[in-house]
């Protein structure tokens, strides 16, 4: 699962916990360890939206 994480300090770049890289407040990660770390911690962790796909029935 990725995940947006929002920075507390607005506009943050640089490198956080788990090399997680931070631009202009906002990085992307699957670590789980690093989402739990940045959830505990106050960071905002938003979900990105699973992609959908549609199946076609056999006729």
């Amino acid at each position: 699962m990725m995940a947006t994480v929002k920075a507390p300090v607005e506009g943050y770049s640089g490198e956080s916990v788990c090399g997680v890289v931070f631009t202009n407040g906002v990085a992307t990660t699957d670590d789980p360890a690093a989402l739990r770390y940045f959830e505990s911690a106050g960071y905002e962790v938003e979900d990105k939206p699973k992609r959908r796909t549609s199946t076609k029935s056999a006729s």
